[in-house]
């Protein structure tokens, strides 16, 4: 598995990190996976490249057109697409994590030294999946994080990006107390992976340093279903779920469902994710 992290527009390559050697430059590379998308665009009217078979090698698209950036994941034909996608949001939301501005939306300086640090980061991931790949139940389980933390990540755009100032605050408020009241029960008081869950409106929901070898998956997958019920339902509350389900939409929620609804169904997620998200 190799990763780049690109700036889309200029295609200059912020991060590069190589698990398998290729026989080109890594930046030459980054130039024309990033002008394929650009003429994919072009072409399909703003749709970019999700996924490639390309030079013996499956290569992996996660466009953030807010910040600009492409993720880029490649891999053997074995691997899915579905498993690199999940991976690479992983690693999107960690960056973002580690190199937002006051939890200001990130901004590309032109200063790629600062991003190096970064590969060590990837490294524990990597390190993670590679064990994780001789147990099916921790491989699902690193899926379901991803899964997570980019509908976590999704969510919050809305509130923090699309609602009036005062609804924002309403909700804000209510989920800072929603995980006062997680933090204070016992039960995750008492387990350290639990206790990583967290939230802050500048960086909002973290799960991606939970370790699986240390906890007991099922329940940290319940304790996750039970925040994402909550938080939606809030939203739900105080915006009416006609005005909640338009805003999904504009997010990009349901594109991201049904782009992944094969890995999902495998997590059986699909069925509550669709109902949570449709119903009231």
């Amino acid at each position: 598995m190799n990763i780049w992290i690109v700036e889309a527009n200029s295609g200059c390559t912020l991060l590069y990190k190589a698990f398998m050697e290729l026989l080109i430059d890594e930046d030459l590379v980054s130039g024309l996976l990033t002008a394929l998308n650009q003429l994919t665009q072009v072409e399909f009217k703003g749709k970019g490249i999700e996924s490639i078979d390309m030079g013996g090698l499956r290569w992996v698209y996660v466009e953030d057109k807010d910040t600009g950036l492409l993720f880029i994941a490649s891999a053997t034909k074995d691997v899915q697409p579905e498993m690199l996608r999940a991976r690479l949001n992983v690693i999107k939301q960690s960056f973002y994590s580690e190199f937002q501005n006051d939890g200001k939306k990130f901004k590309f300086n032109g200063n790629v030294e600062m991003f190096k640090p970064f590969k060590e980061t990837i490294d524990e991931y990597y390190g993670n999946w590679l064990a994780a790949e001789s147990v099916t139940t921790i491989a699902e389980f690193f899926d379901i994080l991803g899964a997570f933390q980019q509908l976590f990540f999704d969510i919050l755009a809305i509130v923090q990006h699309k609602l009036p100032e005062l609804q924002q605050e309403r909700i804000q408020r209510r989920i800072e107390k929603m995980f006062v009241n997680y933090r204070e029960n016992d039960y995750v008081k008492q387990n350290a992976e639990l206790s990583k869950i967290s939230f802050s409106r500048e960086s909002g929901i973290n799960i991606i340093t939970i370790n699986p070898s240390n906890c007991d998956m099922y329940v940290v997958e319940k304790q996750l279903i039970n925040l994402m019920k909550r938080i939606v339902a809030t939203i739900k509350e105080e915006i009416g779920l006609i005005e909640s389900v338009k805003y999904f939409v504009e997010e990009g929620i349901f594109d991201y469902l049904m782009s992944n609804i094969t890995l999902l169904k495998q997590l059986n997620l699909d069925r509550f994710l669709l109902q949570l998200f449709l119903q009231e």
